[in-house]
C-alpha cells in the first residue's frame, strides 16, 4: 500500500485496527453467551451448584453420592474418567465442627497418599477448606481437589478426582464448577 499524502494510508490503518477489535469483541461475546447457554443448575437439598452440559450427570447415589458429574472419554483407552462428586454427610450429635471435620479428613489422606495443599477460604460468609492431594487407587496415582464445608451438623465434600497427569488438563473447568457450590 504506497502513502498517500493526504494521509489516507494512516485512515485505512485505522479502520483496519478498527475492525479488528470489533471482530474480537464479537468473537469473545459469543464465546461468553455460548458458555453462558449451556450451563445447567443442581439444586436442592439447601445447595446449589452450576456446571457445563458437556459433562455426564449421574444422580444415582453410587458410592453414597449425592450426585457425580463425568467428563467424557478422551479416547477408546481412557480407562479413567475425571469427575466431580458431592457427598453429604450426617454429623448430628458428633459435635464436630468445619476444624474438627478438616482433622478427621487430612488424617485420612496422610493414610493413604500425600497433602500437597491446604487452605480456609471464607467468601460470602461461607468458611469452607480447600484440599489438594494425591492418593493411589484402584490401581491409579490420582490427584483431587476438594472442597468441605460444614452446616447444620452436615459434612459436604465436593471432590474433582483426576489422573495425576491429567489433573491440570481440567482443572480450572473444574474449580469453576466446584466455586458455584452455594447453600440457598
Amino acid at each position: 500500500m504506497a502513502v498517500q499524502p493526504n494521509g489516507s494510508f494512516k485512515l485505512e490503518r485505522r479502520i483496519t485496527t478498527s475492525m479488528k477489535y470489533l471482530i474480537l469483541i464479537s468473537l469473545l461475546l459469543q464465546q461468553v453467551s455460548f458458555s453462558q447457554s449451556t450451563l445447567k443448575t443442581i439444586e436442592r437439598n439447601g445447595y446449589s451448584i452450576s456446571y457445563p452440559s458437556t459433562l455426564r450427570l449421574d444422580e444415582t447415589g453410587k458410592n453414597s453420592t449425592e450426585f457425580s458429574l463425568y467428563t467424557e472419554k478422551k479416547d477408546a483407552n481412557d480407562n479413567f474418567i475425571e469427575n466431580i462428586n458431592l457427598m453429604i454427610q450426617d454429623l448430628k450429635g458428633l459435635n464436630i465442627d468445619l476444624n474438627k471435620f478438616v482433622e478427621l479428613t487430612e488424617n485420612q489422606i496422610a493414610n493413604a497418599g500425600k497433602l500437597i495443599s491446604n487452605e480456609r477460604i471464607k467468601k460470602n460468609n461461607i468458611e469452607y477448606q480447600v484440599m489438594i492431594y494425591e492418593a493411589k487407587m484402584r490401581g491409579f496415582d490420582l490427584k483431587f481437589l476438594q472442597y468441605d464445608f460444614v452446616k447444620n451438623e452436615k459434612a459436604y465434600f465436593i471432590t474433582y478426582s483426576a489422573k495425576k497427569d491429567e489433573f491440570d488438563d481440567y482443572f480450572k473447568q473444574m474449580q469453576e464448577i466446584m466455586n458455584s457450590f452455594k447453600f440457598n
